[in-house]
């Protein structure tokens, strides 16, 4: 059985979010797929970068756009200093897997172990799926050891094309989403609303992500002012201290959680997904027909600028820079969000990741 091995990290969720999907699509596909995170797993000294980077976006996120500059300036990961000191542990690491195909899902892990298959002629094909469905990009991504890429967007198919990719080199297919990530029925809705204790006003959910990072209470406070008559769900992420924060309120209309391994059920049956504007976040909401708001509050990671700016060129949602913003989007009620599941549905079309299995798995597989 041919083995997929699919590169992912821990900065930021939603590459390990994709790394799922794609994983059980490759699963139902004929493939043997597994998942690793070579940067958490190589050095002390990478984990602690992979741990910084996660400080960051928890603490403050305002300050991402000077870390994107800076690793965009730097290139650690194109670094011969970097790439001569890991390398045995790479050949270590292959070995250990022995992998047919070679995916990544994540900007900074296209470069070293591509490389070393190339030097080491092990003919093992070396894909990248962009988790950024609209640029600017990592540079990162961009790397020539790559044999082909695959994106979710006819943006970043001409961006890729603009950075000197050649597109035959580029395919796009749509963003794999989890499984769970469908529109809900009513009785599924009224399941969890009975679960919740929850009556059967309109939902908010606000999603902070797996860190519950950035001014998720004061988004949380904002929407509570101007939304009396709604249910808000808060996702607290692993952010114990913002959880304990709003259960302290005890608002009899509001839920907060801390890291849910079933979002999906929580996301599906809200009429309103209050998220930062990241890929797999956002496309999840999405894939449940769920409108979403995207928040660019204390400014916006480069990375997720351009996701930001279609949710109004597509008009699959709403975004908001200010939360005065925010508050005229809320008062817009239930009614006006649900205007857009119309032309969500025509921006994205749900997909588990078969479409892009379909393209990396072996002529055999398929047959």
């Amino acid at each position: 059985m041919t083995k997929l091995l699919i590169l992912s990290s821990d900065t930021g969720e939603g590459h390990n979010s994709a790394a799922t999907a794609i994983a059980h699509a490759a699963r139902a596909g004929g493939l043997q797929a597994t998942i690793r995170r070579p940067l958490e797993e190589s050095t002390s000294v990478n984990r602690s970068l992979a741990n910084f980077y996660n400080t960051l976006l928890t603490h403050r996120p305002q300050w991402m756009g000077w870390y994107f500059r800076l690793i965009n300036t730097a290139r650690p990961n194109e670094r011969e200093f970097f790439y001569s000191r890991v390398r045995s542990y790479i050949g270590r690491f292959i070995e250990s897997e022995s992998p047919g195909i070679l995916l990544s899902v994540h900007p900074m892990l296209n470069h070293f172990i591509q490389r070393f298959i190339k030097e080491e002629g092990l003919g093992i094909p070396c894909y990248t799926y962009l988790t950024d469905p609209f640029p600017p990009f990592w540079h990162g991504w961009i790397s020539p050891h790559i044999d082909r890429y695959f994106v979710p967007t006819d943006e970043a198919l001409q961006a890729l094309a603009g950075r000197g990719i050649p597109a035959r080199r580029i395919e796009r297919v749509p963003m794999p989403v989890r499984p769970g990530f469908v529109p809900a029925a009513m009785k599924d809705i009224d399941g969890l609303r009975e679960v919740l204790k929850l009556d059967g006003c309109s939902s908010i959910l606000i999603n902070g992500g797996a860190r519950g990072g950035g001014p998720i209470f004061q988004v949380y406070r904002t929407i509570r002012k101007c939304a009396g008559a709604s249910n808000i769900l808060v996702v607290c992420g692993r952010n114990g201290r913002l959880r304990r924060r709003i259960e302290r309120l005890q608002d009899g209309r509001t839920r907060a959680f801390g890291f849910l391994e079933d979002i999906h059920r929580y996301v599906a049956a809200s009429d309103l997904v209050v998220t930062k504007p990241g890929g797999l976040s956002s496309y999840e909401a999405l894939a449940c027909e769920v409108p979403v708001l995207l928040m660019g509050m204390r400014g916006l990671m480069p990375q997720e600028s351009g996701l930001f700016l279609a949710s109004s060129r597509y008009d699959f949602g709403f975004a908001a820079r200010t939360f005065e913003e925010l508050r005229a989007i809320i008062q817009k009620g239930p009614a006006e969000w649900s205007l857009k599941r119309q032309a969500l549905s025509r921006f994205y079309k749900s997909s588990s990741g078969e479409e892009l299995i379909q393209r990396i798995q072996p002529e055999h597989v398929r047959a």
